[in-house]
């Protein structure tokens, strides 16, 4: 194995290690702490359990980026319910179910509509994004709705097991349901087949209409889960909860290596994708950037990591060496 062979297969690792050294020598006090990394992964485990779902609809080369909306109204949902049934064990239950199907419900709803209407996925869950945050206004009231009891509610977001953030177990237990489903069932294999080629995967008896519904249904459930999460860890529902979520989920799974094309991606390139943009944010706090600048850092990211994807696409294909020697003949 040569040089190359090496930097490729762990490009990732040491892309994050890269990283995480000039962040220790810009802010050698506070950044490689024990505390500092366990708020980078508190950070991350929100927008990590989204990932888990939201990359089915992107293998498929479609997008939701209803994910924010959804986890608003979820975790609305959840507290409503509490606050309403007395804040008792059994009302978390019943929040925690209803806000689990609110999420479920608007994934099938996403997933009927582009189906059955052909509505491209990314202006459909553009519109209902925006009519989600609406019900979730009207549900609130546009108010802040405080639920501080009880333990087994709070527990959810701000809990701690072994001196590490419940919502981390939470995070890396979705990642591995989803690594499975991905890797080692007849389901996750059709997902790559209808994302690559459509109508191959028809040929092949695959329904690529049931495969779209339970991916958006699996997209709305995780959305809906991060969404008590955090619920839970703020002690609060509010309408614009979760709001600017959906850039963080969608940086991730590109930066990671899935295509928006569809086809192309995995769960451990979106987690790394998830590690690499909780370093730079908390790395850009750190340093005291303006919070303004973090979009804009990020808008750039996914720019870079889509212009890349097409490239390595057309290379592998062989259309950039098509379109240089076109050149040179041109040239001559």
């Amino acid at each position: 194995m040569n040089n190359r062979q090496i930097i490729k297969r762990f490009q990732r690792p040491l892309i994050l290690l890269i990283l995480m050294l000039i962040l220790t020598i810009l802010q050698p006090r506070i950044f490689p702490t024990a505390s500092n990394f366990k708020s980078i992964l508190l950070a991350i485990s929100i927008y990590g359990v989204m990932i888990c779902g939201a990359i089915y609809p992107v293998l498929l080369g479609g997008i939701d980026l209803s994910v924010g909306a959804v986890a608003a109204l979820s975790g609305a949902c959840t507290v409503l319910t509490i606050v309403n049934g007395g804040y008792s064990n059994a009302s978390v239950i019943e929040g925690v179910t209803i806000g689990l199907c609110a999420g479920v419900m608007v994934g099938l709803a996403h997933g009927i509509i582009i189906t059955n209407f052909r509505v491209p996925p990314f202006l459909i869950t553009l519109a209902s994004m925006n009519i989600v945050y609406g019900i979730t206004q009207l549900l609130t009231n546009n108010l802040v709705i405080s639920c501080l009891k009880p333990k087994s509610f709070t527990f959810i977001g701000g809990g701690r097991l072994l001196g590490i953030p419940f919502p981390i177990y939470i995070f890396l237990s979705m990642a591995l349901v989803s690594y499975l489903i991905l890797n080692k069932t007849i389901f996750g294999r059709s997902v790559y087949c209808v994302g690559g080629n459509p109508v191959a995967s028809v040929l092949s008896g695959i329904s690529s209409k049931k495969i779209t519904v339970a991916s958006y249904i699996f997209s709305g459930f995780t959305a809906a889960l991060a969404g008590i999460i955090l619920a839970s860890m703020n002690q609060q529902a509010i309408a614009k909860a979760a709001q600017g979520y959906e850039n963080d989920v969608l940086t991730a799974i590109v930066v990671g290596g899935t295509s928006l094309m569809g086809g192309e991606g995995s769960i451990q390139g979106s987690v790394f994708g998830a590690l690499l943009v909780g370093l730079l944010n908390n790395g850009l706090r750190l340093m005291g950037v303006p919070s303004i600048y973090h979009t804009v850092i990020k808008g750039a990211i996914i720019i870079a990591a889509v212009a890349f994807d097409i490239y390595s696409r057309n290379k592998n294909s062989g259309l950039v060496k098509f379109k240089k020697s076109a050149a040179r003949i041109g040239k001559a």
